[in-house]
């Protein structure tokens, strides 16, 4: 066999490989056999008919693919071997020539990261968490309409208010409406879901028992595509209005809330949760800036083959994510406005700033002699099962899992890596590569009943809740 390999840019080694023609015979003729095995010739037992007859059944292309399938892997094995290479990804066969039997392969070698000069040039700045009272009054706010009451009124319709309808619409005349609802109760708000655009502007300025009939264009995207963008006439009959009703700003409003003796406990409370969103949200946005310094001043090489590994796994992963939305993607994509090869090329592109980011970490945790011990393992796999339903069950599971302790490993090393890489470019070095605790982790002891309680009426009024999931390494 003879072999020539050439280094290629990035890290990428090819392979010109020439097969004796002695052995692609072997190799043949062992496909045969395999092949000729499972084969059924009218008149012979399995095995047994004329290799000639056997080619004609199946097609000697057959035979020589079969021959191919355990060749291939063989030579450009024993070609890497020669040429004392070690692959770090799969050999990717680019072409095959016959007579002779020629190969072209392409390997990929091990990432190569030139750490730069971090412990001189990395800075990035800092700032302080800050919460307002405009902030915290924003949340109390929302709490507020969270336990907002609706309360009957004797006056017209203004924006906002609840109002219960009989309403009927026609098009074009016809004589059975498209919509036809009894007592139906509606929302005057223009922003919100209405049957046609306009249709709460209609309703403002209405009393209880009065009728209106008026006319609107109903939308381009109707559900019905045979009446989108057709004049609709609708008829309403108002039977009541109800306004929202805010309770009260006090101590009873706070003990409503939670857990709390006064309003100025609530309030104390939210300024906790806010502080500590706002100090993850910092220390988020530092984490980013240092990586992305680290990356700018490092020299870093990789073979395209990870990129493709890791966009096709992205890949995967978010559309299995969008599927259990009850979506498919091209359904998505319509909705972003994309289409495949744009979506494709920023998932390439992400899936590149990824492994720059992963690489250049790893080699700063080599760099700083960073390791993890197994005390430390246990703990982040411990930290790891306790949101579970059987925390203890699945614990135990995970440490007799050799492959769930080694990316517990992974994990604890990437959060001791990024903690240290904080220090450098922040200039504080008090913590001795240890992630410092945020404040959630600080009071993690105490209850968190009502902070759970703030957060779930947020989510009802659909602000975001107060305090995100703890996110570490890269």
């Amino acid at each position: 066999m003879k072999v020539s390999s050439t280094e290629l840019p990035p890290r990428q080694v090819a392979f010109d490989i020439e097969v004796e023609q002695e052995r692609l015979d072997r190799a043949i003729d062992e496909a045969y056999r395999r092949l000729s095995g499972r084969v059924d010739v009218p008149g012979f037992r399995r095995g047994k008919a004329p290799r000639s007859m056997v080619e004609r059944l199946i097609g000697r292309d057959r035979i020589v693919e079969e021959a191919l399938d355990r060749l291939v892997p063989d030579v450009v094995t024993e070609a890497m071997q020669q040429e004392k290479i070690e692959a770090y990804t799969r050999p990717r066969v680019e072409s095959i020539e016959f007579d002779p039997l020629r190969l072209k392969a392409v390997v990929g070698l091990a990432p190569k990261v030139e750490l730069g000069d971090y412990k001189g040039s990395l800075r990035v700045d800092s700032e302080q968490p800050e919460v307002s009272d405009e902030q915290i009054d924003a949340v109390i706010q929302r709490l507020r309409d969270s336990y907002a009451q609706w309360a009957p009124v004797e006056r017209a319709v203004q924006l906002g208010d609840r109002v219960g309808i009989d309403l009927q619409a026609t098009v074009d005349g016809e004589s059975r409406p498209m919509l036809d609802s009894k007592d139906a109760e509606y929302v005057v708000d223009p922003d919100g879901a209405q049957p046609a655009p306009g249709f709460a502007e209609q309703l403002i300025g209405m009393s209880s028992d009065e009728e209106k009939t008026f006319t609107l264009t109903l939308p381009d995207d109707y559900r019905e595509t045979e009446l989108a963008g057709k004049p609709a006439e609708f008829h309403v009959s108002l039977h009541w209005v109800k306004e929202r009703e805010l309770p009260a700003l006090d101590d009873e409003f706070a003990q409503q809330v939670g857990e709390y003796s006064d309003l100025a406990g609530l309030r104390a409370a939210v300024e906790s949760q806010l502080r500590t969103r706002e100090e993850e949200r910092v220390r988020e946005q530092l984490e980013q800036a240092a990586m992305n310094k680290l990356v700018e001043i490092s020299s870093i090489e990789f073979p395209p083959q990870l990129v493709e590994h890791q966009a096709q796994h992205m890949l995967e992963t978010f559309t299995r994510n969008v599927e259990q939305q009850g979506l498919q993607m091209p359904q998505y994509l319509r909705m972003l406005g994309k289409d495949q090869d744009t979506f494709d090329q920023e998932m390439r592109s992400e899936a590149e700033s990824r492994i720059r980011r992963t690489l250049a970490l790893d080699a700063f945790a080599n760099a700083e002699n960073i390791g993890v011990d197994q005390q430390e393992v246990e703990d982040e796999v411990h930290r790891a099962a306790a949101g579970t339903e059987d925390a203890a069950a699945v614990e135990r599971l995970a440490l007799a899992n050799p492959s769930t302790l080694q990316r517990a490993q992974e994990a604890t090393r990437e959060r001791k890596a990024m903690a240290r890489l904080l220090e450098v470019a922040t200039g504080d070095g008090r913590n001795g590569g240890q992630k410092p605790a945020t404040s959630r982790e600080k009071t993690a002891d105490r209850s968190e009943t009502s902070d759970t309680e703030i957060e779930s009426r947020e989510a009802q009024v659909g602000a975001a809740p107060l305090a995100e999931e703890d996110r570490s390494g890269v």
